[in-house]
This record gives C-alpha cells, structure tokens and sequence, in this order.
C-alpha cells in the first residue's frame, strides 16, 4: 500500500495574511495534496481534506485547532479569537486526510510572530442634548449631555452649559436650569459645548419657560368685630370678613373652587408665624364667634385678629391686614359725683 503524503507544502502565511489597522481576520493557505509519499497521484474518485493548528511550542505540542475537516487548501482566523498573544511567536501546522481515513503526517512548523495591533485614534463626532422641552417659571429642569465618536460608541460627558437669553433663565455647571419668573410663556435655548482632543461640537436644545397663573387666593379683606353677639355665663363675639372670590392676582375663582377660612389672634402687631394662636379653621362662613375668655384671652388686653383664605387645592392666602381689639372691654365707667358749681 502506497503511504499518504508526510506533509504538506505551505504556500506562506506571511505572504497570504492581510494586515488590517485593527480587528483582523486573518487567512493561512498551503499546496494542495495531490500524490502520496512516493510521488504517485493519488486515484481519482478519492478526496482530500485538511485539518490546520497552531501552537506555541515549536515541537507541535499542546495543538490548537483552526479547522477541520477543510474542503478547500486555506482557513480564516482572528489571533484575538485564538487566544495568541499579541507579540508572540506561535507555529502553524496542517495535515492532509484522505475520505478513506488515511492522514498524513503533520506538516513542518511554520512560524509567525502575531502582530502587535494598534487601535485607531478614536475622535469626537458630535454631542446631543436631553432633558424637558418646557419649565415652568420659579422651576428647574435637569440637562445631559451625550458625545457621539468615530468608532460609533456613545458616552455621557459633561459639557460647558449656557442658555439664553439669560432674561428667561440660567443653568448651572451640572446642567440645571432655573426658570425666571415670565408674564407669558417665553422660549429660552440651551447649549451644550463639548471638546476632546481639539475638536469641540456643540447641540442645543429649544425649552419652553412656562408662565403660571398664581394660584393662590387672594387674603380676606375688611375684617371687623362686633358684639357682644350673646351675654350670660360665656360672651360671645363675632368676627366677620369679605368672602374670598378671586386668585391673589384679582382674577376670579375657576368655577368648582371652593375657599375655607383659618381664623388667628396674637399680641404681636406684626403677626409673627411663632405668635399666632389658633382661633378657628375650616371655617366654610366668613363669620366665626368666639368666646375670648376660652382660649384664653385677658380682659382688656391687646390683641390682634387675622385670618386667611385656604382654596380646595390646598394652595393657602397671605394673611389678611389685621385689626386690634381690646379683649371684652365692658367700655368706660359711667360719670360720677356730679355736682353743679355757681360762677
């Protein structure tokens, strides 16, 4: 029986293997197999594949397989893929398998050193902007930026931010917005500016600034006091007031509002938070009588009566312009000792 070929012809790797910038795949190819041993053709009818490895021991020890069972006389491979070491030596070999199971003898090493590949110079393409298209005026709102680069990835990066005019808002180094107060709705323009390895883009995005009716009602007006409004073992007083109709703007109430009252006293004329007393709340009227000795109040001491207006949303009045009264004073003494005097 004659023997399979001991080797194969390598046609060479070098020669046959491209040497792209980065991210390689490379190609190894050989001679094709056509005789045995002897030099004899081998018979038609029989057929011959291909197995290639590499390894990094020149002996041919520890192979690493790149394919079996190859039709054609070459193979593609990426050394990243395989596991070589960039810089380092490794050794091709192949051998030839004929259909009926006959293989050849491996084929002598080849060697190689497994190019040291150096990524390209990644560089800024563009930047875009996020955050909301519309603030409302005494409100903020949060920006970001996104670098876009030539390799097609994209990451965060902080930008240099303005926005104008500035007569509509401002924003911070980190990319929030402040709104300023507006009458009307106004459009302000943010701006991101970004530069990396001297090339610098800049995105910029249209917001809204809104402009928000006061919500608020408007305080009570005209509160006044009067009574003694019962008498017997509790004195009962009335306090009254306008009813509260409008937002603190003056315009009117939007139909389904409804206003409660809470009702204070104090004896500080300025109407401190830390002095105010509780003299009534949810009051659905505008009048609420009180006894001023329950809470209590002293005999002709000096106090001052407030109140403000609570709207069903929850949003509260200032506090209406307070009046003083003197607690349940009885009024002067009557004149005394009197007496007729001749002139």
């Amino acid at each position: 029986m004659k023997k399979f070929a001991s080797y194969l012809l390598w046609v060479g790797i070098l020669a046959t293997l491209a040497i792209p910038a980065f991210a390689e795949t490379r190609t190894i190819s050989w001679d094709p197999v056509t005789t045995y041993t002897d030099g004899t053709p081998i018979e038609a009818g029989k057929t011959v594949s291909y197995s290639a490895y590499w390894t990094t021991d020149p002996g041919l020890g520890s192979l690493h397989t790149i394919g079996t069972s190859l039709a054609a006389t070459s193979t593609t491979f990426d050394p990243d893929v395989q596991g070589m070491t960039r810089g380092g030596t490794v050794y091709f070999t192949a051998k030839a398998v004929l259909n009926t199971g006959e293989a050849s003898a491996l084929s002598p090493a080849y060697s190689w050193v497994v190019p040291v590949v150096t990524p390209p110079v990644v560089t800024l393409t563009g930047v875009t902007v996020s955050g909301p298209s519309s603030v409302n005026e005494g409100g903020t709102g949060t920006y970001t930026a996104t670098a876009t680069w030539s390799d097609g990835t994209n990451t965060s990066v902080t930008p240099a931010w303005s926005v104008s005019p500035t007569t509509y808002a401002s924003i911070s180094s980190g990319g929030v917005l402040t709104a300023s107060a507006v009458t009307s709705n106004q459009t302000a323009t943010v701006t991101a500016s970004y530069t990396s390895g001297g090339v610098t883009k800049t995105a910029t995005r249209a917001v809204t600034i809104v402009n928000v009716p006061a919500t608020a009602p408007a305080a009570p007006k005209n509160i006044g006091i009067s009574g003694p409004v019962s008498s017997g073992a509790t004195e009962l007083w009335q306090l009254v007031w306008d009813p509260v109709t409008t937002y603190a703007g003056d315009s009117p109430l939007d139909p389904g509002r409804s206003v409660r009252y809470t009702v204070y006293w104090t004896d500080d004329p300025a109407l401190t938070a830390g002095s105010l007393k509780l003299l009534a709340s949810s009051v659905s009227a505008n009048t609420v009588d009180f006894d001023p000795l329950g809470y209590p109040m002293v005999k002709n001491q000096v106090i001052y009566l407030t109140a403000q207006s609570v709207l069903d949303t929850g949003d509260q009045s200032s506090l209406a312009a307070s009046i003083e009264w003197v607690v349940a004073n009885a009024g002067p003494a009557p004149p005394a000792h009197g007496q007729i005097i001749k002139k």
